[in-house]
């Protein structure tokens, strides 16, 4: 007989035996079931009880306290066994024999020895214990800080040793949570360096440990110990001499060659080599490139050098090359992008500005060729793999990459991504994709019944954030179904984080700027998709459709129609949205048109299909039903 399920390694999430997620809002009441469930047994005195939750009140209020908190899970556990949650006299326990509690079997599997109790170990840790839950008592956040650092410290002994029992792509990625799980621990970054070598990646090597060294001098104001420094100075002997016949990394590999100073005076180097080093940096944010680090980059400064030698000494399939002229308080920065195996230029630009903050221009100009970089990539790949057979992973992303940036294509990424899960399971913007591609499913499909789509995108969202905790878009791909399910705050916590490992991924702040309005902070999410609008060289459809959403939700009618004008293909909330600002601008005839052409795109089509987004704020949703009814969508 299956059991339930209390998972509290990541956050709080509680499941019947039948897959029924179930509601404890309290958070005291969280944490009540958190102690009973490391209690031994899963039992507790009610005095043990009060005393850590309640120990700021009076002895008499901390047991009142506990009796009302006690009657309220008993509510909340109204579709569990009636005996989960055991109350006998003094006692108070979690009955293993109705459910199984995920704290309880990572600390066992932890303890083993073996690869398989290893691995089943570092899936179970999702995360902190209980995640996101804090307490303004001293007792019971001493008591939380205790277990979440006695739990570290077994995940982080637990990935140390997966790392070292392990090989190929599993000993990198247990290398890479190993990182995440404590960025400063010097010992994790030697770990993934070495699982790197071990496969052979030495521009991934250097990239981490240059990571590594910023991340050290930033927050510590330190070098890297004797240890990592002995490892780089090896690394940097293999990247010069390794030639192009080894075997090549699945993603794109490129360099960013020293920008040239030509504006005639060697004290103006600092101003080309720093250009150079923003870019390597911004480009070092995407995931899906694998971007050379500066030292090996920068071999070759003042060096004449055709493109096919870089590119063979350095294993890179594409080179960035540019120029620096300053000419009194006026700057051209050209920069150019080159296929390195053809040689053929993919493409090219200037920037010509005034020198106000130098500091400032050069993050400008580092972002924009950063984002401009990574989205002609994109492009240029797919196009190479439209002409050869599609048996890797990496080729089934690109192709459904292509048909993840319309409306009226992206379910077709779906069947790319299943056949790309069944070759590699452990390809984290793989899972990514899968998880939005469902969401949007879930979106396109109007059932706003069928939570389990949503439950199995964030499921994909969740796997692909364990393979890949420091890109930033799988913590969109685990944000986006939370938004739908109605988890807005836990939403946000992810899409800053996204942002903040990532400040240049537009996708992942657009999609912040919604959760945002969803929330009631308009204002700042329109800010984010302007910002989206304001990079981006390909305008994706739906940051339009967004920017135009949250344009209404502001009363700027006319700026929201403008907005969805935008897009080269509509979904039909797109036109009921549009029908919306239509009608709330005085015109019936243009509203009329939106809603036939939304009921043409979605026959059938209901008002409770396209009210589905998550505001906070019930008068918008109010509204928005008042007024699509009056334009003659059908209830439901």
């Amino acid at each position: 007989m299956s059991l339930a399920r209390l998972d509290l390694l990541g956050g709080f999430r509680l499941t019947s035996r039948e897959g029924t997620r179930l509601e404890v809002p309290a958070r005291k009441n969280r944490a009540l079931l958190g102690v009973l469930a490391l209690a031994p047994n899963h039992e507790a005195t009610r005095q043990k009880l009060a005393g850590l939750l309640w120990g700021d009140r009076g002895e008499e209020q901390a047991r009142n306290s506990l009796r009302q908190a006690l009657a309220s899970i008993r509510k909340d556990f109204g579709d569990l066994e009636a005996d989960t949650l055991v109350l006998i006299g003094d006692r108070v326990a979690l009955s293993p024999r109705h459910i199984s509690v995920d704290v309880t079997e990572f600390i066992a599997a932890s303890a083993s020895r073996d690869t398989a109790g290893l691995r089943q170990a570092a899936d179970l840790y999702a995360g902190p214990f209980l995640d996101g839950l804090g307490s303004t008592d001293n007792v019971l956040e001493d008591w939380l800080r205790d277990v979440r650092a006695d739990l570290l410290a077994r995940a982080i002994r637990v990935f140390e040793s997966l790392a070292a029992s392990v090989s190929g792509s599993e000993r990198v990625v247990a290398a890479e949570r190993l990182v995440a799980l404590d960025p400063l621990r010097e010992q994790s970054h030697i770990a993934l360096v070495q699982a790197h070598v071990s496969m052979g990646q030495t521009a991934l090597a250097i990239k981490q440990y240059e990571a590594c060294k910023l991340l050290l001098k930033r927050e510590l104001s330190v070098e890297p110990g004797d240890q990592l420094q002995q490892l780089r100075r090896v690394l940097d002997e293999t990247s010069i001499m390794q030639s192009g016949d080894g075997t090549p990394s699945q993603s794109p590999v490129i360099a960013i060659l020293p920008f040239e100073n030509m504006s005639g005076d060697s004290d103006q180097d600092y101003f080309s080599d720093g250009i150079t080093e923003d870019i390597i940096t911004e480009l070092g944010r995407f995931g899906e490139l694998h971007v050379i680090a500066r030292n090996s980059s920068f071999t070759f400064k003042g060096r004449a050098a055709d493109t096919s030698t870089v590119a063979k000494q350095l294993s890179a399939d594409y080179l960035v090359q540019g120029s620096v002229r300053r000419a009194g308080n006026r700057v051209r920065i050209s920069s150019q992008l080159i296929d390195a195996r053809s040689d053929n230029q993919i493409w090219a630009d200037r920037f010509d500005r005034e020198l106000v903050d130098i500091f400032d221009l050069q993050d400008e100009i580092a972002r924009s060729v950063a984002t401009i970089v990574v989205g002609t990539i994109r492009i240029s790949s797919v196009e190479k793999i439209r002409r050869v057979p599609i048996t890797q992973p990496y080729e089934l992303y690109l192709q459904a990459l292509v048909r993840f940036v319309r409306y009226d294509t992206i379910l077709e990424a779906e069947p790319y991504l299943v056949r790309a899960i069944e070759l590699d399971p452990n390809v984290a913007s793989i899972r990514a994709m899968m998880a939005i591609v469902l969401s949007t499913r879930w979106l396109l499909d109007a059932n706003p019944h069928n939570r389990e789509l949503l439950e199995a995108a964030l499921a994909h969202g969740r796997s692909a954030l364990k393979l890949g905790p420091q890109q930033a878009w799988c913590h969109k791909a685990v944000a986006h179904p939370l938004m739908f399910l109605g988890q807005l705050d836990e939403a946000l916590a992810h899409l800053d984080q996204g942002v903040s490992l990532n400040p240049n991924d537009i996708w992942v702040r657009a999609i912040r700027g919604l959760c945002r309005s969803y929330i009631g902070q308009h204002a700042e999410g329109l800010s984010d998709l302007d910002a989206c609008v304001a990079r981006d060289p390909l305008t994706y459809d739906w940051f339009w459709d967004v920017r135009g959403q949250i344009l209404l939700v502001l009363g700027r009618y006319s700026e929201a129609i403008k907005s969805y004008r935008n897009l080269n293909s509509y979904s039909f909330w797109s036109y009921a949205f549009l029908a919306v600002c239509h009608l709330r601008e005085g015109d019936v005839a243009l509203a009329a048109d939106a809603v036939r052409q939304c009921l043409a795109a979605k026959p059938s089509v209901t008002v409770s299909a396209v009210l589905i987004d998550p505001y906070r704020d019930p008068k918008i949703l109010e509204g928005l039903r008042k007024d699509r009814l009056a334009l003659g969508i059908p209830d439901g």
